[in-house]
């Protein structure tokens, strides 16, 4: 599977910057795509760009879900920091 590197991501701004990249490339490569001819390209070729096209549509729709896991830690991460007594 190709690592399009968001799941590494641990802080919210950066994945949501990464997700949002990512977005646009998908879009762009989308556009791209559609003016090749698959079946002109030998068969690993055309079987790589298959096989990107889906870990990137898989990242895509698993990346809010991950983005909003990261904004959910923080907040209980501040949570629990907020009721910790503060050593004197």
């Amino acid at each position: 599977m190709k690592d399009f590197g968001l799941f590494a991501e641990r802080d919210v701004a950066r994945a949501e910057h990464k997700l949002n990249e990512l977005t646009r490339f998908a879009d762009r490569r989308e556009q791209l795509l559609e003016h090749i001819d698959l079946d002109a390209l030998d068969r690993y070729t055309a079987f790589d760009i298959v096989e990107t096209d889906e870990n990137l549509a898989e990242t895509l729709a698993f990346g809010p879900i991950y983005v909003h896991h990261l904004a959910t830690l923080a907040a209980q991460r501040a949570e629990i920091a907020a009721t910790l007594p503060r050593a004197a």
